[in-house]
């Protein structure tokens, strides 16, 4: 992997010719795109497509085979650039043994936030976390350890988030306030899903992710005038896919 080279000026997120394999099998085939500063826009793909690959390349989890791969300019391995990126993984697990306090003051530390009294108290009181405070990490349910996790991604005000099924888990109004967040937030944003009403609900662009190939980047809007009489965005999508 080459790193540290800018490929476009205006590019936050850049992909350039990005292919990754885990042994013998090709999961990523010459990925390439970009996002300008606040750009939002959803993967959308089959189980096993490689979405959740290129959201962990994007975050410098992985090193892909070849290509190049810039955030915010530089390799996203680099510390610097690690502080500046919110990542959520699908089913993300916080510190079991930490409070969920202490889990959102933990991660405010390991990005540097200065005030983090101020930082976990603004998420606890965003993601209804208050009643909860005290309690360990293990004792949540999913739903409540999904909006742990997603105020730990929060916490220091990312330049990019990096999401992989954030609505998973949630109740139907704490979907309702992290689509709004997500929307509202001057982040550029890459979120993962399998489900198109959650792509677009959160986003307004689509990058379809087939065998590992980009097969179409577009809007939702595009996506419907081009679906026939009758027929679904589900179906649409799946036969582009």
């Amino acid at each position: 992997m080459e790193s540290g080279r800018s490929i476009s000026v205006n590019a936050v997120v850049e992909f350039n010719d990005v292919s990754f394999s885990y042994g013998d099998a090709d999961v990523l085939q010459g990925v390439s795109f970009s996002l300008a500063k606040g750009d939002k826009i959803s993967i959308i793909g089959s189980n096993g497509a490689g979405k959740s690959t290129t959201l962990k390349i994007s975050t410098g989890l992985l090193r892909p085979k070849s290509g190049i791969v810039n955030v915010l300019g530089t390799s996203p391995e680099k510390r610097e650039i690690k502080r500046k990126l919110g990542y959520l993984p699908e089913d993300a697990s916080p510190y079991r043994l930490l409070s969920v306090q202490e889990n959102i003051q933990y991660s405010a530390l390991l990005r540097g936030v200065e005030d983090i009294v101020e930082s976990t108290e603004r998420v606890i009181d965003l993601f209804d976390l208050s009643h909860l405070r005290l309690s360990k990490a293990y004792t949540l349910s999913r739903g409540n350890a999904q909006r742990l996790a997603l105020a730990m991604v929060f916490v220091h005000n990312p330049e990019v988030l990096i999401l992989d099924e954030p609505l998973n888990y949630l109740d139907m109004n704490m979907q309702e306030s992290v689509v709004k967040l997500v929307r509202k937030t001057e982040a550029t944003v890459l979120v993962s899903t399998h489900v198109v009403s959650t792509a677009s609900r959160l986003t307004d662009r689509i990058m379809i992710l087939s065998s590992g190939m980009i097969k179409w980047i577009g809007t939702m809007d595009e996506i419907k005038t081009d679906t026939d009489s009758g027929e679904t965005i589900e179906a649409r999508l799946g036969r582009m896919m």
